[in-house]
């Protein structure tokens, strides 16, 4: 985790207000206000009392502030105290320290970012006039999960 102003390749000021799409190379800091969409395949910090109402995709993504958006951390999300989300979360793993919140849906883990080699896949099974006259445990509309390695 970074600590110092120095860490960050980019700070976004607490005085400053942008509004687009912003992409970063490297880590950076939001002190103020963003809105719009945050791309970076470093860390992203959203810093405490900075207000970010935007979709943000970053390898790693801390809260202290509020995140108004959709948020995708492809190796992980940190919530600290007071940090706050509001919109869903996908993301490898995370941790929240007590008094974070999130309002929203949450999807954790390695399969979500892709990084998974099966996929699970839903089937209806097949139903058989046969199988259900012989007391046979197939139903229609039943539906079977199957993992297949791709």
């Amino acid at each position: 985790m970074a600590d110092t102003k120095q860490d960050f390749g980019t700070v976004i000021g607490a005085d400053a207000f942008f509004k687009g799409e912003l992409r970063f190379e490297s880590a950076a800091m939001l002190l103020g206000e963003f809105e719009g969409s945050i791309s970076a395949k470093g860390l992203v910090h959203v810093a405490k009392g900075a207000t970010c109402n935007a979709t943000v995709e970053a390898s790693d993504i801390e809260v202290e502030g509020l995140i108004n958006g959709n948020v995708t951390a492809h190796e992980r999300i940190d919530l600290k105290p007071n940090g706050t989300v509001k919109g869903d979360i996908t993301a490898a793993r995370m941790s929240m320290a007590d008094g974070a919140s999130i309002d929203g849906h949450i999807r954790i883990g390695p399969a979500v970012n892709g990084k998974s080699s099966s996929k699970t896949e839903v089937k209806p099974q097949a139903s058989s006039a046969s199988s259900q006259n012989s007391g046979g445990s197939a139903k229609p509309g039943l539906a079977t999960a199957s993992s297949n390695k791709s």
